[in-house]
């Protein structure tokens, strides 16, 4: 089978609270799988909608001012651009499974657009290269490249730098160990695989139940999982689904 092309993609927010913050930049590259050759660029910069404020922290990152966004397009503007620059591709990121794709996904559906990350491989050079080393993304370019992101012409924690630095160590990755997708549970990055007793199984990420298998909770608590799936749960529909087959 022929391999997909991959878009590899990198958001900046006004926080790390996909319900209430906003997105305020998404780059995007998209890279033929084989030599890595870049096919098309994607860079946008956001002005949130309403009274907003970026967090101190979220600051500290990436250096974006209300000031410098009050010119920018709003999401709904370019939302079906980012949806057709995606188009049947697979997906890289780095910490995109737990951040990137459920935050994306949230602000698309603000205003009736949608991708489907369930379907695609989902590579995620974080996951990756915590499981091999453990490391920030400028580390980790800097051990497989032999010097720093900034020697390089990159500025960490801006988006369209971090996914090229992340295209870098992704190529390098595949040299030494083929990297494998990640299981995709959801689209809000509720389960995710981690090790529990031993073996690796998907596992809520927040709640009460944090860090236990969906398996082991469903043996302890069916009411809890019930109330996953219901109504008065926000996890999306995919997450849901996948939770229904734990429920007796």
């Amino acid at each position: 089978m022929e391999s997909k092309n991959i878009v590899c993609f990198d958001l900046e927010t006004t926080g790390l609270d996909r319900t209430k913050d906003q997105i305020i930049q998404i780059s995007m590259i998209k890279i033929e799988p084989e030599n890595y050759d870049i096919i098309n660029t994607y860079d946008k910069f956001i002005q949130p909608i309403g009274n907003y404020s970026i967090g101190m922290a979220a600051y500290f990152k990436h250096g974006v001012t209300p000031e410098f966004l009050k010119d920018k397009p709003y999401l709904k503007d370019v939302a079906q651009e980012i949806v057709e620059f995606f188009g049947d591709c697979d997906v890289l990121g780095y910490n995109s499974n737990r951040f990137d794709i459920p935050f994306l996904k949230c602000e698309l559906n603000k205003y009736g657009y949608d991708i489907d990350f369930t379907n695609r491989k989902c590579y995620d050079a974080y996951k990756e290269e915590s499981r091999r080393n453990g490391n920030s993304l400028e580390q980790t370019f800097e051990r497989y490249v032999g010097h720093s992101m900034i020697e390089e012409g990159l500025q960490a924690h801006n988006a369209l730098s971090d996914i090229h630095a992340t295209i870098t160590v992704f190529k390098h990755q595949n040299k030494t160990n083929k990297v494998e997708p990640e299981m995709m549970y959801g689209e809000d990055g509720t389960i995710t695989d981690m090790e529990f007793r031993g073996e690796i199984k998907p596992c809520f990420t927040l709640g009460k139940y944090r860090q236990l298998s969906v398996e082991f909770v469903g043996a302890l608590d069916q009411n809890y999982l019930k109330w996953c799936v219901s109504d008065k749960c926000s996890f999306t529909d995919s997450t849901k689904n996948f939770i229904k087959q734990y429920i007796k």
